[in-house]
């Protein structure tokens, strides 16, 4: 056993050692600390939007939302739940902000309304006759602001203001203080630059806070930093097993009481322990960075490492397979390189034989706009579809690439999962997520898939590198 770790910590001085030589991993860290040095020069700029919202929490006083899947609930089912009356704000004015906070996001809404601003407001609710019924104070306390499981606006003071003649015909009147709720701030507008405000990135009436910051954790984390610190440690690991292999080298190694399998596995495993540190640095250094420019802390980041430690596994199995088959580093490189290019065109064409197959299932069918539609302005697109004059599934293509994608890495569902965990911060809660979220997807299958490939690409390395003369 002493034996086993000692060889274990040998290999691992190895691949830090492989690692600092390497001047392209150099080269790249340098480039993701320029591109984190970019981020943090982001400014966020809330835009006027306190009205819009107010009066949307108003008109969802006249219905109950408290079921409904907004995702998939039609207008119609919507309207179904109508109660009979019509509220709307009659006045509104932003109140000065005491409250002492220092971050990015509240700094910028200084002086002028943004998502840390509470509101004056008055409220009017008209009751239609037969129909419609009057409700308590207490009733619009708890529904004002609340749309489905979402909490955009909550009630401070609140007193009835409702006159005689008001009253008599169903009108009721309130004045109100209204504070900002749990997920006002990640659907609040944002205008974005960079460079201290030199280069816009949205357009002047901006776009929400969360959807801008998933965005850029996209890109810090999982897609370009992520690909670039991935595609250099494949390079750099792809040499490791051939210089093992060396004349000298691997006679020394052998020395110690360890099999020539353990030697394999402890190479593999030297080498994904180095990049789980690179990446949890990445990772870590996008959570922080996106926190500081906005406000937002998002712990659903961190899910990354795991998903991108996979899939960098995945490939270092490979990597380890060709090198000990091939005892060539560019050759190793190549293989690899080319396997995680089958991988991404295997994805994307799958997800287009997936979109066709749903296409030809609503061919001639009536398709009720939804809420979910209506909210993302695609009430065209429920209009009935045609038929497709050569539908990519049913094509002998399509159907190979369907067969291909059952047996390999579903390594899409592995970034589609970190997908839904930064949208599930980055969105309004519960059902109201849904509307971001992508189409289904199996994270159980991706993970399976990804574990099974590596365990073959592993095994086959080592009963090579077992049976072979050194």
């Amino acid at each position: 056993m002493t034996g086993l770790v000692r060889t274990f910590a040998a290999l691992v001085r190895d691949t830090w050692l492989e690692f600092l030589d390497s001047r392209s991993l150099w080269l790249v860290l340098v480039a993701i600390a320029a591109m984190f040095g970019v981020a943090l020069s982001i400014r966020v700029e809330p835009r006027p939007a306190g009205r819009k919202y107010l009066d949307f929490a108003a008109r969802a006083l006249s219905t109950d939302l408290a079921s409904v899947d907004l995702a998939e609930a039609t207008i119609g089912e919507v309207a179904a739940t109508f109660d009979g009356s019509v509220a709307w704000i009659q006045d509104a004015e932003p109140l000065p902000d005491t409250r002492v906070d220092s971050s990015p996001r509240a700094e910028a809404a200084s002086g002028a309304e943004g998502p840390a601003t509470r509101w004056q407001v008055t409220l009017v609710r008209a009751a239609l006759p037969v129909i419609g019924r009057r409700v308590e104070t207490t009733e619009i306390r708890e529904r004002f602001g609340t749309v489905a499981d979402g909490r955009l606006w909550r009630v401070g003071e609140i007193t009835e203001t409702t006159g005689r003649l008001g009253g008599t015909l169903g009108t009721q009147t309130w004045e109100l203080v209204a504070e900002p709720g749990d997920d006002l701030a990640v659907l609040w507008p944002h205008r974005v630059t960079i460079f201290g405000g030199a280069l816009d990135v949205t357009s002047a009436e901006g776009a929400p806070l969360g959807l801008e910051i998933f965005v850029l954790q996209k890109l810090l984390a999982t897609g370009l930093g992520g690909t670039i610190l991935l595609l250099v440690s494949v390079i750099v690991t792809a040499g490791f097993v051939p210089a093992m292999l060396r004349r000298g080298t691997l006679e020394l190694l052998l020395v110690r009481p360890v099999r020539r399998w353990q030697l394999i596995v402890g190479t593999f495993g030297a080498a994904l322990l180095f990049v789980a540190g690179l990446l949890g640095v990445l990772v870590a250094a996008t959570w922080l960075v996106t926190g500081l420019v906005s406000g937002l802390w998002n712990p659903g980041i961190l899910m990354a490492v795991a998903s991108l430690l996979l899939f960098f596994a995945l490939l270092l199995s490979v990597s380890v397979c060709a090198g000990v088959v091939t005892r060539s580093a560019p050759a190793a490189m190549l293989v690899t390189v080319a396997y995680w290019a089958v991988l991404f065109i295997v994805g994307i064409l799958h997800a287009q034989a997936a979109g066709s197959r749903v296409r030809e299932s609503l061919v001639g069918k009536p398709r009720p706009l939804t809420v979910a539609d209506a909210l993302r302005g695609r009430a065209e697109a429920r209009r009935p579809l045609e038929p497709d004059r050569n539908p990519f599934h049913r094509s002998t293509v399509g159907r190979g690439v369907e067969a291909v994608y059952a047996v390999l890495p579903h390594t899409t569902d592995l970034d589609a999962m970190v997908d839904r965990q930064l949208m599930r911060g980055f969105a309004v809660g519960g059902r109201l997520r849904r509307l971001l979220e992508s189409g289904e997807f199996s994270w159980q299958a991706g993970v399976a898939l990804s574990l099974a490939h590596l365990a073959v690409f592993l095994t086959v390395a080592c009963i090579v590198f077992s049976r072979r003369d050194p």
